[in-house]
């Protein structure tokens, strides 16, 4: 009886390593049969969604065929033969976008590591062959490049930056068109009293930057980070601008060509809208 209950003790011994084996082998191989879905599937949290015809589950919108890119891609006019830099691709949807327009070059820059991946899935499956994706800090790219580019993309970036105004100025010197669609702080539009508030801290910072002062307004994730989708920023402290001072800082950077769509005052968020600049 002690021989069989020592070959059972050993058989349950064995059938545990296998099953830990099984479990382990299952974590980093796949099993189904080869389909771009498995990469999709590989990298939980995705925004954005593929055209129809590609047949996969991702996210929910359609950002391959964002409307705000496209109006302002009608008014920059054909981009054949440009080069476009794009701040913080988050899927590489736009960057779709930017090719099937003409882009010659698009060089998307994405600091979150998944949704890098998730660029690479997307180059991967929707066969991009002129958008590069690098892994890094786009500030430190605009500090440290020499480049010029016809376009800078930077669309959803600035309101989560920590010294947006630093960001916007470099912007502004190292291209001819800027689009940007961004949030900003409006006392006005977002009282005291509103929900929306709740993510500010404190009252309005001064801050000076190349001669002129702004007006920031400190704002917190509030622990958004936690969840897979999070896209929002490297630090939980970030500052929004004022729209007016947006636009002035653009001007000293010889905008001088400044148009707006797409504003809407009652965002979830908080007020929006999208620019697009030229130096004419």
């Amino acid at each position: 009886m002690r021989g069989i209950s020592r070959l059972r003790r050993i058989g349950a011994r064995f059938g545990m390593e296998r099953r830990r084996a099984e479990d382990t082998l299952s974590s980093k191989y796949e099993r189904r049969s080869p389909h771009p879905q498995n990469g999709l599937d590989l990298i939980p949290g995705w925004t954005g969604s593929f055209p129809a015809e590609c047949g996969l589950q991702a996210g929910e919108m359609a950002l391959y065929s964002d409307p705000r890119v496209h109006w302002a891609l009608d008014q920059y006019g054909p981009l054949d033969g440009t080069s476009v830099l794009e701040l913080g691709p988050l899927e590489g949807a736009h960057s779709f976008m930017l090719e099937q327009r003409g882009a010659a070059e698009v060089l998307a820059i994405e600091a979150n590591k998944q949704a890098f991946l998730r660029c690479l899935l997307t180059k991967e499956i929707l066969g991009l062959a002129r958008c590069r994706f690098l892994l890094g800090d786009f500030e430190k790219f605009l500090s440290e490049t020499d480049r010029q580019f016809d376009i800078i993309l930077a669309s959803g970036v600035l309101y989560h930056m920590h010294n947006p105004v630093q960001v916007l100025d470099m912007m502004g010197r190292k291209c001819n068109a800027l689009i940007l669609w961004t949030h900003y702080f409006d006392p006005d539009l977002v009282p005291e009293d509103d929900p929306r508030r709740g993510p500010f801290s404190g009252g309005p910072t001064l801050f000076e930057h190349d001669g002129h002062n702004f007006t920031l307004y400190r704002r917190s994730y509030e622990q958004a980070w936690n969840a897979n989708s999070y896209c929002g920023g490297p630090d939980d402290t970030h500052y929004w601008m004022l729209r007016p001072e947006i636009e002035a800082l653009c001007q000293r950077n010889g905008f001088n060509d400044i148009r707006v769509h797409f504003e809407n005052a009652d965002g979830v968020n908080g007020p929006s809208c999208l620019f697009y600049m030229r130096k004419t």
